[in-house]
């Protein structure tokens, strides 16, 4: 319901949170945000990506930017 409302209201991205929970990004939220706002939008995988697999893996789901504070350690390995 989220993301339709971001879409209606005429964002460009939806974020699949903060991070600063107990929880980040999954590749099933990821995967159920760009099904759900298509192409035409946005989606940043955010939270618990710390590591080169989970950032493609994310990509690969349908997130078309990354938000991490592990940069280096993504890149390094």
């Amino acid at each position: 319901k989220a993301c339709l409302a971001a879409k209606e209201a005429g964002a460009a991205f939806v974020k699949t949170s903060t991070g600063f929970s107990t929880a980040g990004a999954t590749v099933e939220d990821v995967r159920l945000m760009r099904q759900t706002v298509g192409e035409e939008m946005g989606v940043k995988a955010a939270g618990g990506i710390r590591d080169r697999a989970t950032a493609l893996a994310m990509l690969e789901a349908g997130a078309n930017r990354i938000g991490a504070s592990a940069t280096g350690s993504i890149i390094a390995n």
